[in-house]
């Protein structure tokens, strides 16, 4: 009886834990749609985050191709994400930026939507890149530690279309 209760008990405390680790991130990008010219790239991809945990991963970019990368990030995470993007040919960093901003203004937030006076409506932050020569991003991904051990889905969502810039 005794290993009964121990057994219940542990179960009990193995729940929550259970359905922690039950996280599918794989249709996290299914319901984005690229936007006419850009195409979806295939080095997209989602993933299960923890808070606390820094990612990477990098892209190759191609000459002859314009790029526009976007961030996407669970709630629960409450845009306390940072976001680096580093140009490994040359070291140098071209983007940094948290996931939001006290004003939220265009180029200040990678996931807090800004206002276009332009358009009349909120964007979602994107980033553009034209590379002059074929090169490789590396992408941080810093989920920020918060009082309690978080669980959620990052995305990165690569769009491309041939560049219109010619020349050889």
């Amino acid at each position: 009886m005794k290993q009964l209760k121990i057994i219940i008990l542990f179960s009990f405390l193995l729940l929550p834990f259970i359905g922690f680790s039950q996280i599918d991130c794989s249709n996290f990008l299914a319901d984005r749609k690229a936007e006419e010219p850009y195409r979806i790239n295939s080095l997209s991809k989602s993933a299960v985050c923890v808070s606390g945990h820094t990612y990477e991963f990098v892209v190759p970019l191609q000459k002859g191709y314009e790029y526009r990368i976007i961030f996407y990030a669970s709630s629960v995470f409450n845009n306390k994400i940072n976001f680096k993007i580093v140009d490994l040919n040359t070291g140098k960093t071209v983007l940094d930026l948290p996931g939001e901003s006290e004003t939220n203004e265009k180029g200040t937030a990678a996931l807090a939507p800004y206002y276009d006076e332009r358009t009349g409506r909120e964007i979602h932050p994107y980033f553009d890149f034209i590379p002059q020569t074929t090169t490789n991003l590396k992408i941080i991904i810093e989920v920020l530690p918060q009082k309690d051990l978080i669980k959620g889905c990052v995305a990165v969502m690569i769009l491309d279309k041939v560049s219109e810039e010619g020349g050889f």
